[in-house]
């Protein structure tokens, strides 16, 4: 995947710090390594999958109390509505006016979203601003608010292994005030494979800072806090294992100074080849999520959109799409990641009573979040 080159983050409503000292020396380098692991937000009425698990040598922290200063009400509970049912994830407060950094994964597919500070107060309805689906982070903005705690921010960039740290969020997608979880970073500068838990999403994320506290499902989009309370990345991603009695022991942050930097520029509306409006190219058909083998068969199709001017139908087999051939629900929803509305994309598909055909198919724009 080629990254972006990322501007130096400018933040006007955050002082600059000092020129930073020299970091303190580490006993071992970093370590780049590839890790499977599911990405930290909750998807329901979705299997979930078993994912490989990762030992991260590093040592377990007592919990560090949040400081006075530090408030919840900079945290945002997000929840969307899907194709397949819904989301819930988290977020942090950029503006005082609303505009809240995530995960792109969060509000990825979604066709509603609502946030709420803290678990408490009133639901906004939220839009997508932008997202950089390279680097899996979104701006969004909650409909009419105004004042807002601002989250504090530490854009110094100063992170070492051994740093106690908290991850805080909507864990589990329970909508409550923000759980904690507390551990210590245990290595940095680390490149990780990820997926959701139906195989939907699947990226390579470079450079993150990883660490043994154990955040769940639903943190995603949330605060990794230093000892005063301050963010240094934002979680994206866990370990994840569908046994009985197991539970979540690490996890991954993208570095705030990349996460803001990357929110900033879609914000002002930068151009970039890697930034998109939120809006996703679609053939505009629901396929059955239990398909395997040589196509996925097809629910349901949206009137006007792509699928239905090419011909497609309820009840027929998409078996390729861009010269990609469909396999199962997960493998379509990978073919289809990453397309734009008007993008034409030759579709494959047979009929119910087995006859072949092929269109060009001009993709729909998938529903607003």
């Amino acid at each position: 995947m080629t990254t972006p080159t990322i501007a130096p983050p400018q933040f006007p409503w955050i002082s600059p710090p000092p020129p930073p000292p020299p970091p303190p020396p580490v006993d071992a380098p970093n370590r780049h390594r590839s890790l499977a692991i599911a990405l930290a937000s909750v998807a329901a009425a979705i299997p979930v999958l078993a994912v490989v698990w990762l030992l991260l040598n590093g040592h377990q922290t007592a919990p560090t109390p949040l400081p006075k200063a530090f408030t919840d009400q900079a945290i945002v509970n997000i929840n969307g509505d899907i194709p397949q049912g819904s989301i819930a994830g988290t977020g942090m407060v950029m503006t005082p006016g609303g505009l809240v950094v995530t995960n792109n994964h969060v509000v990825a597919n979604t066709t509603s979203l609502t946030a709420q500070l803290a678990g408490r107060g009133p639901i906004y309805r939220a839009v997508v601003v932008g997202v950089d689906p390279t680097q899996d982070v979104a701006v969004i903005q909650l409909v009419g608010a105004s004042g807002l705690p601002i989250t504090p921010f530490d854009t110094s960039g100063l992170v070492a292994v051994g740093d106690p740290v908290t991850g805080r969020g909507n864990a589990l997608g329970r909508n409550g005030a923000p759980v904690a979880a507390h551990g210590a970073v245990t290595s940095l500068d680390e490149t990780i494979m990820v997926q959701d838990e139906a195989a939907t999403i699947v990226e390579t994320l470079d450079g993150v800072v990883c660490f043994n506290a154990p955040i769940q499902a639903g943190d995603s989009g949330g605060p990794l806090l230093n000892a005063n309370g301050e963010v240094i990345g934002m979680d994206t991603a866990g370990s994840l294992n569908t046994a009985t009695g197991a539970k979540a022991t690490w996890g991954c942050a993208i570095p705030i100074t990349r996460a803001l930097s990357i929110a900033m520029q879609i914000e002002a509306g930068t151009p970039s080849p890697y930034f998109e409006s939120g809006h996703r190219g679609v053939l505009g058909v629901t396929v059955d999520p239990k398909s395997t083998g040589v196509g996925c068969t097809v629910i349901s199709v949206a009137p006007g959109d792509a699928a239905f001017t090419a011909g497609i139908s309820a009840g027929d087999v998409i078996t390729a799409v861009a010269s990609l051939p469909v396999t199962s629900s997960a493998n379509f929803n990978t073919v289809m990641q990453d397309r734009r509305p008007g993008d034409s994309v030759a579709v494959a598909w047979r009929d119910s009573a087995g006859a072949s055909h092929t269109a060009v198919a001009v993709l729909s724009p998938g529903p607003p979040a």
